[in-house]
C-alpha cells in the first residue's frame, strides 16, 4: 500500500511541477475558463459552482491548483498528513473529472470513458485514506509515535496497535 501512496503522490507532483514550470499557467487557466473551457461540459450543478466561484477567481484558483498539486503530492510521497492529502486528492480529482463532463458511458470506440484517470485517482486516494497500511514508512508514523493520541487520526488504527511480527505470531500459535 505504501507504493500506491507514493505513486499517487508522484502523479500529483508531476502535474504540479508542469504547472509551476509554466509561468503562464494561471493566465492560460483563466483564459480557458472565461472561454467556457472546463465549464460548458460540466454537469449543471457544477457549472453553477464554477461560474460563481471559480471563473471570477481564476488567477487565484490557478495558483492554488499548481501549488496544491505539488504540496499534496509531496505530502503523499513522504506520508505527512496523509489522510488530509488523500482527501484533497479525492476532491481535486473529482473536481477535474466533473469539469470535464463527469463519468459517462461511451460506445467503446473512444471518449467518453467510464474509468478515466481522474476517477482512478479519486478511487486510489480513497484506498489510501482508508488504509492503515498506506501510512507505513511515513512521517505520520513518527508523529504518532511521539503523540500516541494522534495515532487514530494519522494512521487509522488504535494507539495501542502493535505491528504483527513473526515473533508475535509465534507467541500466539495454536499448538
Amino acid at each position: 500500500m505504501v507504493w500506491v501512496r507514493v505513486i499517487l503522490g508522484a502523479v500529483w507532483v508531476n502535474g504540479g511541477l508542469e504547472k509551476l514550470l509554466n509561468p503562464d499557467f494561471p493566465q492560460q487557466f483563466a483564459q480557458s475558463l472565461q472561454a467556457g473551457g472546463f465549464v460548458s461540459g460540466a454537469p449543471a450543478f457544477f457549472q453553477e459552482f464554477m461560474a460563481v466561484y471559480v471563473v471570477p477567481n481564476a488567477l487565484l484558483v490557478g495558483q492554488l491548483v499548481r501549488f496544491g498539486e505539488l504540496l499534496m503530492g509531496l505530502a503523499l510521497i513522504v506520508g505527512l498528513l496523509t489522510n488530509l492529502a488523500a482527501v484533497g486528492s479525492i476532491v481535486l480529482s473529482l473536481a477535474v473529472m466533473l469539469s470535464q463532463g463527469g463519468v459517462r458511458f461511451g460506445t467503446g470506440l473512444g471518449a467518453p470513458e467510464f474509468l478515466n484517470i481522474n476517477l482512478l485517482m479519486a478511487l486510489l486516494s480513497l484506498v489510501v485514506l482508508l488504509s492503515a497500511a498506506a501510512k507505513a514508512h511515513s512521517f505520520d508514523e513518527g508523529l504518532a509515535g511521539r503523540r500516541p493520541a494522534l495515532t487514530a487520526l494519522l494512521l487509522n488504527r488504535r494507539s495501542g496497535y502493535a505491528r504483527t511480527t513473526t515473533r508475535n505470531v509465534r507467541r500466539r500459535s495454536y499448538g
